[in-house]
């Protein structure tokens, strides 16, 4: 398959591969991606405690070894960075609150913490939910938004003469 040419194929592209990593059915998360077979077994699990907008939650990783290539292999979920401490939507929500809010990172990052934790006046306007745990607080820093935003940046940069090729333009400045 050819490499999507501009920014806007590739921004399809890529949200068409988290629709079809999750819609993968059983059968699919088996499949080895080294050598596509089906010929595998349950290879033991991990477990994750990523950042989600509800707060941190375990999440159990399944790991499959492939009998064909002797490769092991980790089931890979939609909403997960794979490594990352943070789930893909607070990942997003934190580029979008430094981006569309017009705040500085700093700021971005403490309505950010402040939702995530459910800090401030979270009681006040949903009165039958359970207090916040103190202990279980969100660390996230605005040194770590910044090292994504990087991240993204040298992305593009790598492709920027290519990313509006074949993009109409109505020609006015």
């Amino acid at each position: 398959m050819a490499e999507p040419v501009n920014i806007i194929e590739r921004a399809k592209a890529f949200v068409q591969s988290l629709r079809e990593v999750a819609g993968r059915s059983v059968w699919d998360r088996r499949r080895c991606p080294r050598c596509g077979g089906t010929d595998t077994c349950k290879y033991g699990t991990y477990t994750r405690n990523p950042w989600f907008f509800g707060g941190r939650q375990k999440v159990h990783v399944q790991r499959h070894k492939c009998y064909p290539c002797n490769a092991t292999f980790s089931e890979q979920s939609a909403l997960l960075v794979r490594g990352g401490w943070y789930a893909r939507e607070v990942r997003r929500a934190a580029i979008d609150y430094w981006q569309f809010g017009g705040n500085s990172l700093r700021r971005a990052v403490a309505l950010l913490r402040a939702h995530i934790d459910h800090q401030g006046r979270w009681l006040i306007w949903r009165p039958l939910d359970a207090a916040p745990a103190e202990e279980g607080c969100c660390h996230l820093g605005a040194s770590t938004v910044q090292r994504w935003l990087d991240v993204a940046g040298k992305t593009a940069e790598r492709t920027v003469e290519k990313q509006l090729a074949g993009v109409s333009s109505s020609g006015q400045v």
